[in-house]
């Protein structure tokens, strides 16, 4: 595949990507337009930190991934959504990570402060 034939495609797969992301991610979000309320719901009910009940959702992905990788694949989806999906979810990940970087550099300069103060 030529380098400009390749662009032309990620560039489709991305809009596909956005596209239902828009989709999908407007009824997981709720009332609240939370990107991240279903994962945070379901972290809090479980006692866990939302980023590992992200982890099983995109695992999921992975797993059809692989299994068609293997010549397993049997779901009636089209592989290419499951791609799609698993694109998305890295970008959750990568929202998440971006809201919480504010609160995880404060805290880390927070435990570095009280580190030099105990010196």
């Amino acid at each position: 595949m030529k380098n400009s034939d390749f662009y032309v495609l990620v560039e489709k797969v991305l809009d596909d990507c956005v596209g239902i992301m828009r989709s999908k991610g407007d009824v997981y979000a709720g009332k609240d337009q939370d990107k991240f309320a279903n994962f945070n719901r379901l972290a809090a009910k479980l006692g866990l930190n939302r980023v590992k009940i992200w982890m099983v959702y995109f695992q999921k992905h992975m797993d059809a991934i692989e299994s068609f990788l293997r010549g397993e694949y049997g779901d009636p989806e089209p592989i290419e959504g499951r791609i799609k999906d698993a694109i998305n979810y890295l970008l959750i990940l990568y929202g998440m990570i971006q809201e919480d970087r504010p609160v995880l550099t404060e805290l880390i300069e927070s435990l570095e402060a009280s580190d030099e103060k105990k010196v």
